[in-house]
């Protein structure tokens, strides 16, 4: 069986990674494609893999019509021929498989994506979703009658790989760290995601890290943006000289920083779920309702949401915990995922 996984982000391709593993082991080929966009060569490099890289980030919202219509174009011509296609919703690759009569799996976590999910989930043959995302957000995109292709897990995507993750300091120490030394990871907002209506947080970003410094931490900054580099260059140019402030120059992975940092503020909600999920004290001022997030609180991860009005708030509040143990007894979806593809394969399900 070929399946075929398209990964927009990050997190995407940890999740391809892992899927593909996982898939060989049980004889199964993947081909994986990918976006210019954030780390995401870099994590599937991570595992020993590579995918084929097709189109850039969007931008204004006629430059993501034209950049997606474009890409679904490029994708059509890689993949050519495939059993099973697998995304966390990327509408270029649904497009292709529905179009090609191919079934398709859709994964979500992202119930607040109204765009995405419009155009993904009515045409998806599965959809996989944490339990935690409330049925009626689900259903609400779901054909009247299609219920039963809906399926829930209780765990969180993220568990894919916290739950196979293994320390080594050696990725820190790269950065100039000092063993046993006290830092904390910052990662900006996603301001230009579709589904981003908030409007840019800079002022707030700048506030916390300069709090972060007051508490005699290192900061790592991740910027999502060119526009966000140019900030954190700006306004705080003394402590990147003085290596107080530190933008990573290489590619690093984000669950070792994660793992022996002191705390992760991030305005998304993936790495503050990873980090908390390892134990450690995270704080997401992602501004609406991340259910995943609530989740993970109640299984006892050292998470904190708060609105961005309220970052500083609950960073102070995230300090006062105690790093813990990793998060245990959550599902891991990676079976389901691979079972419900040999399912669609064994069925003869078209899209």
């Amino acid at each position: 069986m070929l399946i075929w996984f398209d990964a927009l982000t990050a997190k995407q391709a940890r999740i391809a990674s892992i899927l593909a593993l996982e898939g060989a082991a049980r004889g199964h080929r993947f081909l994986i494609t990918c976006r210019n966009y954030d780390y995401v060569v870099n994590v599937l490099s991570m595992y020993g893999l590579s995918g084929y890289c097709e189109g850039e980030h969007g931008g204004d919202v006629r430059s993501k019509l034209i950049n997606g219509l474009t890409r679904s174009l490029r994708l059509l011509d890689l993949v050519k021929d495939f059993d099973v296609h697998v995304s966390l919703t990327s509408p270029e690759a649904f497009r292709v498989a529905f179009g090609l009569g191919k079934p398709s799996i859709a994964l979500t976590d992202t119930a607040h994506a109204y765009h995405v999910n419009k155009l993904t989930l009515p045409l998806a043959s599965r959809v996989i979703a944490p339990i935690a995302i409330p049925r009626r957000k689900i259903m609400a995109y779901i054909p009247h009658g299609e219920g039963s292709k809906v399926k829930f897990f209780n765990g969180v995507f993220e568990v894919m790989w916290v739950y196979r993750f293994k320390p080594n300091w050696g990725e820190v120490r790269q950065l100039g760290l000092r063993d046993g030394e006290d830092y904390a990871v910052f990662r900006f907002e996603e301001s230009k995601a579709a589904y981003y209506t908030y409007g840019e947080q800079a002022s707030i970003a700048i506030k916390a890290i300069s709090m972060l410094l007051r508490e005699g931490l290192k900061v790592i900054v991740f910027p999502r943006y060119p526009d966000q580099r140019r900030l954190i260059e700006d306004k705080f140019q003394g402590e990147l000289n003085k290596g107080l402030v530190i933008i990573p120059s290489k590619p690093v992975d984000g669950l070792q920083l994660a793992h022996y940092s002191r705390i992760v503020v991030t305005g998304g909600s993936t790495f503050a779920v990873e980090a908390a999920l390892l134990g450690v004290p995270s704080v997401s001022y992602f501004p609406t309702t991340y259910y995943t997030d609530r989740f993970i609180i109640r299984a006892g991860a050292p998470l904190v949401r708060v609105k961005p009005s309220r970052l500083l708030q609950g960073i102070r509040k995230a300090l006062g915990m105690r790093k813990e143990g990793v998060v245990k007894g959550l599902e891991d979806p990676t079976s389901l995922i691979l079972n419900e593809a040999e399912s669609l394969i064994n069925t003869g399900v078209n899209g």
